[in-house]
């Protein structure tokens, strides 16, 4: 038998190896979502307040978002409006969970909002509540925040909101003892 012919006949010969497939399955899971709840509100405290009549200058409090930073009073004019600090007010305080480690969540900043006497006269003015500051107390780091926050390892946050009151007119009645209160809402994401 010459070399071509046993070539000839292995060639014509049917392959005697077979593949078989196997099936297999791909999954994953996708959560999106996570826990962020505010474990205390914003509190200005109790104050003295007074409004400018006119309805051009305006009074302030400013609570800090920053822990250790003491609440802040200010006037563009005190003998027209004024904020007296009789018992300190507290920043908000939110607490996130269920992030994934070292996640960096986006800060939406609440829209400036209007603090309003509760069961008072209509005429009584009210507050704005705006210039949101935040202060990052548990994560990557302790420190001020501006856009952002981080989750630490365990994919956990914790941080202060601050805000600014200020006074409105008084054209149509001054502040009289009672209390106000607004809503706000601050938003995470990824």
């Amino acid at each position: 038998m010459n070399k071509y012919s046993l070539l000839s006949i292995l060639a014509a010969m049917p392959l005697l190896a077979a593949a078989q497939p196997a099936e297999f399955k791909a999954s994953v899971t996708v959560r999106n979502i996570f826990t962020f709840e505010n474990a205390e509100p914003l509190s200005f405290g109790t104050i003295r307040a007074s409004g400018d009549t006119g309805g051009v200058e305006t009074a302030t409090l400013v609570i800090a978002a920053n822990p250790n930073t003491a609440p802040r009073a200010d006037s563009t004019d005190v003998t027209k409006a004024e904020i007296a600090i009789l018992e300190p007010g507290t920043p908000a305080k939110f607490t996130v969970d269920g992030v994934s480690p070292y996640a960096t969540l986006t800060i939406t900043d609440p829209t400036e909002t209007d603090v309003l006497p509760i069961d008072l006269p209509p005429t009584t003015p009210g507050f704005k509540l705006g210039t949101f500051t935040y202060y990052v107390t548990s994560g990557t780091s302790p420190a001020p925040a501006t856009t952002t926050v981080q989750a630490d390892a365990d994919g956990k946050i914790a941080f202060n909101v601050g805000a600014t009151l200020t006074t409105t007119s008084a054209a149509a009645g001054n502040y009289i003892d009672g209390e106000y209160e607004g809503t706000f809402s601050v938003e995470l994401s990824y």
